[in-house]
C-alpha cells in the first residue's frame, strides 16, 4: 500500500456524523497506511502550519482531502489549507515540483441528496469538482477523481462504511 496522506478539512469536525464515521471506519480498513492531518483541529485558529503540512505531502504518494461539501465546493478551511500549503516554489513555479507525480483523490460527503449534483441546480458533481481537479493537474499530481456519498445529514453506519471502503479500495488500485 502507498503512503496515503488524507487531509481532513471539516470547518465543524465536533459536529460531524459522517465525516468523522468515515474516518474511523477508514482507520480500521486493514491494509491500509494512512496518516491523517485534521486541519480544523490541528489549527483551530486557522494559522496553519505550513512546513509542517508540506513535510506530510512530501512523505505521501497518495493526498486525499476529505471534506464536506458546502454551497457546491470545498469549504473554505480546505481552501486556507491549498493557498497556503500548496504555495509557490513547493507546489508549482519555480522548483515548485514537490508533489509531480502523487495521485491526488477527492472524498467528500454531501447532505443534499444526488439528484440535486445532477444539474438540477445548473451543476453536476463533475463540473463542481473542476476547480480540484484543475488545482492537482496545475501541482503535477494525477487526479484520480473522486469518493462522494450523498444525502449524508443522518448517513446510517453502513452508508459510512460503504464510502470508507470504496476510498480504500481507490487508494488501493493505485
Amino acid at each position: 500500500m502507498k503512503n496515503t496522506l488524507v487531509v481532513i478539512g471539516h470547518p465543524f469536525w465536533q459536529g460531524s456524523s459522517a465525516n468523522k464515521r468515515i474516518i474511523d471506519c477508514l482507520a480500521k480498513i486493514d491494509g491500509t497506511n494512512i496518516q491523517y492531518s485534521n486541519i480544523g483541529v490541528l489549527y483551530p485558529d486557522g494559522n496553519i502550519d505550513i512546513d509542517s503540512e508540506q513535510n506530510k505531502l512530501i512523505e505521501a504518494d497518495v493526498i486525499v482531502f476529505q471534506f464536506p461539501i458546502q454551497w457546491y465546493g470545498a469549504p473554505s478551511i480546505m481552501h486556507k489549507y491549498m493557498e497556503g500549503v500548496l504555495s509557490y516554489g513547493f507546489a508549482y513555479g519555480d522548483g515548485g515540483d514537490r508533489l509531480k507525480g502523487k495521485h491526488f483523490i477527492a472524498s467528500f460527503t454531501a447532505g443534499g441528496p444526488e439528484e440535486a449534483y445532477t444539474g438540477k441546480y445548473g451543476y453536476t458533481t463533475d463540473q463542481l469538482m473542476i476547480p480540484l481537479k484543475a488545482m492537482a493537474s496545475y501541482c503535477g499530481m494525477t487526479y484520480d477523481s473522486y469518493v462522494v456519498s450523498y444525502g449524508m445529514f443522518h448517513a446510517p453506519d453502513a452508508t459510512c462504511l460503504d464510502h470508507a471502503r470504496r476510498l480504500a479500495d481507490r487508494i488501493a488500485a493505485l
